[in-house]
């Protein structure tokens, strides 16, 4: 069991934040601000285990939030080293409690935010998985396209191949926004106009006709047909994952296409920083898990060049 040290002073809230209750409005948050449906579930299961934390480390019963001090927070990192919790798993987990307590901070449910600026581990960047991304958008162009349905799943598809773009992205796009030069312009956080190409238009177009009057390019379908709204980026998801056994390229994610796009552009001589323009990035810090490809594929560039170069031996 861990010892719980003592207390930091701090303002009382006006009753005590049960556990339950805070965990359904947080999670009520998550679901309102449109986070990923892979993201809402990340952050339940870092907040059981803080949950397990409060009720096996600190005592044989929940303890309520606003009850919890600095010291716990640090106790609580010594808890995941103790279960074996690799360093990134324990960075999200610390990160995602502070965040808890940040909301409940900002809706005054308790005095004061205690995790405020508590160290995490620094991050290890893995290489994300990525696929050749000629194949995928040869994979796209191949889907059976005999209906609205497949015809709007084959663009969403193409699109997020070409513009990488973010799943959260994707229901705001609509026919105006696609210029006939061939260029997306992508609102929201970070709007920002990308170069498609002309084959990828003309598909657009298609769509187009069989809803002249509709704004949005990929709206939500059920079983009786398109609706009269955007498709949710859950929807998105679940588009790709139903769609990826068809593409034949093994696992493949919205962030897959992403992660492609990124490295074609690199592959084509693209500059870091277009490419941060065309992902909406603020900062460079993203491309720091991609540095490990970017290394591979300037190795490989060059041992090609010199392999070309180097005299042939008669």
């Amino acid at each position: 069991m861990v010892k719980r040290s003592g207390s930091v002073a701090k303002s009382a809230p006006k009753s005590p934040v049960d556990f339950a209750y805070a965990f359904r409005s947080f999670v009520g948050f998550l679901e309102g601000t449109e986070k990923s449906a892979h993201t809402i579930k990340n952050y339940k299961s870092d907040l059981q285990s803080f949950r397990e934390f409060l009720e096996k480390g600190l005592g044989s019963h929940a303890v309520a939030l606003s009850a919890v001090t600095r010291q716990d927070l640090e106790q609580f990192h010594e808890f995941l080293k103790l279960q074996g919790q690799k360093t990134n798993t324990r960075r999200r987990k610390l990160l995602t409690v502070r965040k808890l307590l940040r909301y409940l901070t900002v809706r005054k449910k308790i005095g004061i935010d205690v995790g405020d600026k508590l160290p995490a581990p620094q991050k290890i960047e893995r290489v994300p998985h990525t696929v050749p991304r000629d194949q995928l958008v040869e994979a796209i162009r191949q889907l059976p396209v005999d209906n609205d349905l497949r015809l709007r799943n084959q663009v969403l598809l193409w699109t997020l191949a070409e513009t990488g773009c973010l799943v959260s992205e994707i229901p705001r796009i609509r026919f105006a926004d696609w210029a006939a030069e061939g260029t997306l312009a992508i609102s929201g956080k970070a709007p920002r106009i990308l170069t498609v190409s002309k084959e990828l238009h003309a598909k657009v177009q298609l769509l187009q006709t069989t809803r002249p009057e509709q704004p949005h390019l990929f709206l939500g379908f059920n079983k009786f047909g398109p609706l009269g709204s955007p498709i949710t980026p859950r929807g998105v998801e679940l588009l790709v994952q139903v769609s990826a056994p068809k593409l034949g390229l093994g696992e493949i994610t919205p962030r897959t296409f992403r992660h492609s796009a990124v490295v074609q552009w690199f592959s084509e001589g693209v500059t870091r920083e277009e490419i941060q323009r065309r992902l909406g990035l603020r900062t460079a810090y993203a491309f720091r898990s991609y540095e490990p490809i970017f290394a591979t594929f300037k190795s490989k560039s060059k041992t090609t060049s010199t392999s070309e170069t180097s005299p042939t031996e008669s």
